[in-house]
């Protein structure tokens, strides 16, 4: 069972990670081709963004309703009841999603910024984007589905095609159409995210059959879930409105704070999606049958696993931000101030990081207890946190002062969720405190021992051909990874093998 659990995770971890790094050269392709500081390309990031933050909240509360309700009749193989929910929660989402698209058309030009430019551009680059939200609503259905089918491969592929258009968009047609046909592409590559669900949820038997039934018990019961979720998510997504909208008064900034945050949050988040896509219905399961022991410990597990591998990426990235950016951005027409301006930006984030993997195992594990307040309460108590860091930290740090806000708000959440599960569950993360201590003090060696490595090859190897910045960036990542394994084996945070019995 553990290694079927294990195998499933590290499947959908590398399917997951794949289609991040393939978003993440989509951004890196289309900001070498026009350029990272380009004024439409801004609006572009701005324009592609604000959709995928207001639906965000609405699709991360679906898939954490769908999975309980709709897995609950799969495990009992009620397939009937299933189909019912489904029809009606498809048909009642495609509707209000559409709903919304018409108010985000409506209202495009109060959400367009004057200080990016032009503002009309910035006006109808949102209105093109706006039905993006139908495909979101889709996708996180589908993905839930999917899921509770023990489907794990094709949700975590998802948004590979919607890379490939925008890739193929740009090398072959981006010097005719330019940015306004980078919008109608990645609305494209946008709708096929749920498009190519559908092959794979058919295989499983399902068939869709419209359905407007709000007094399904099921429909009722899942309003009653996801109000709670909603207001939490969408606390998090006001959070990343709020940093879109603060950086934008930042000449050149909201492209490098997009393609950062692909480069941190999004990866880590499709780190720990990777996880919760497995481990989120497990703990649903321990809980609907009061096996708390199983609960607690797959949980301590889990955060014990985050904590080993999230924190030296936090001090990784911090101490190869530049010859990272240098390998991957440093191309057409991306300039070394963009450079320098996206390590700044990296080094902010990157603080963050175990603060906001931790979170998203936190919030899941309060969901399968059916516990969706105090997730929402500390959405609001995060934000509020951010806001007002931001507001002080932009005086003193400039826009590098909005996701240093972002990450200390984050982290200080997390310690929130920590202390009232507690409360909640009793006991369950032994060794953890040991842990995270240990975990930071091998990082922190690694981080010296990278940065003397960094000074070292600067001097020793000037020059900027890529088998230089291969090799000042692959060296010192190869000491941090042995000097970080060494040193977990020694101090004995790295898990044990079992020896086999005779």
């Amino acid at each position: 069972m553990k290694k079927n659990l294990l195998s499933s995770i590290s499947y959908v971890m590398l399917i997951m990670i794949f289609s991040r790094l393939l978003s993440l050269v989509s951004t890196q392709v289309y900001m070498s081709f026009f350029g990272a500081s380009n004024l439409y390309l801004n609006i572009y990031s701005y324009a592609i963004s604000i959709p995928n933050i207001i639906f965000t909240c609405f699709g991360t509360a679906l898939s954490t309703v769908v999975i309980p309700i709709y897995a609950g009749y799969i495990a009992t193989e009620k397939k009937e009841n299933a189909k019912t929910f489904a029809d009606t929660l498809i048909t009642v989402t495609t509707v209000f999603t559409g709903l919304l698209v018409l108010v985000g058309i409506v209202f495009a030009h109060k959400l367009s910024p004057r200080s990016l430019g032009d503002y009309d551009f910035t006006v109808k680059a949102l209105m093109i984007m706006m039905p993006a939200m139908l495909f979101y609503g889709l996708n996180y259905i589908f993905q839930g589905m999917l899921q509770s089918h023990g489907k794990y491969g094709w949700p975590a592929f998802v948004s590979v095609p919607s890379s490939l258009v925008v890739i193929l968009y740009v090398l072959f047609l981006g010097d005719r159409y330019g940015i306004f046909g980078l919008l109608v592409a990645t609305l494209i590559g946008l709708s096929l995210q749920a498009f190519i669900l559908i092959p794979p949820l058919v295989r499983t038997g399902y068939r869709y059959k419209a359905s407007f039934d709000l007094q399904n018990p099921d429909m009722r019961t899942a309003l009653r879930m996801t109000l709670p979720v909603l207001l939490g998510v969408s606390a998090y997504q006001m959070n990343m409105l709020y940093n879109m909208k603060m950086i934008a008064n930042f000449p050149g900034m909201v492209t490098l704070l997009t393609y950062v945050q692909n480069l941190t949050l999004y990866l880590v988040l499709a780190f720990a999606y990777s996880i919760t896509a497995v481990i989120y219905p497990k703990l649903t399961s321990f809980a609907a049958v009061d096996d708390m022991d199983s609960y607690k410990e797959t949980l301590r597990k889990i955060c014990s696993t985050i904590i080993l591998l999230l924190v030296p990426v936090t001090f990784g990235f911090i101490s190869v931000r530049q010859e990272l950016l240098e390998l991957i951005t440093k191309w057409g027409k991306v300039t070394a101030e963009d450079i320098q301006a996206a390590a700044g930006l990296l080094a902010m984030y990157s603080i963050g990081i175990l603060g906001i993997g931790l979170k998203e195992i936190l919030d899941r594990a309060f969901y399968a207890l059916r516990q969706t307040k105090l997730p929402a309460i500390n959405g609001f108590f995060i934000m509020a946190i951010n806001i007002i860091l931001s507001q002080i930290l932009m005086r003193y740090m400039g826009a590098f002062g909005i996701p240093l806000a972002y990450s200390i708000a984050s982290l200080s959440g997390t310690a929130v969720l920590l202390f009232f599960l507690r409360k909640k569950i009793g006991p369950y993360g032994k060794g953890l405190g040991l842990t995270l201590i240990k975990s930071v003090l091998s990082a922190t060696v690694m981080f010296v021992c990278v940065l003397a490595v960094n000074r070292f090859l600067a001097g020793a190897l000037p020059g900027d051909t890529l088998a230089l910045r291969l090799v000042r960036l692959g060296v010192p990542c190869v000491t941090g990874v042995v000097i970080y394994g060494a040193l977990a084996l020694l101090l004995g945070i790295l898990p044990k093998r079992k020896e086999k019995k005779a």
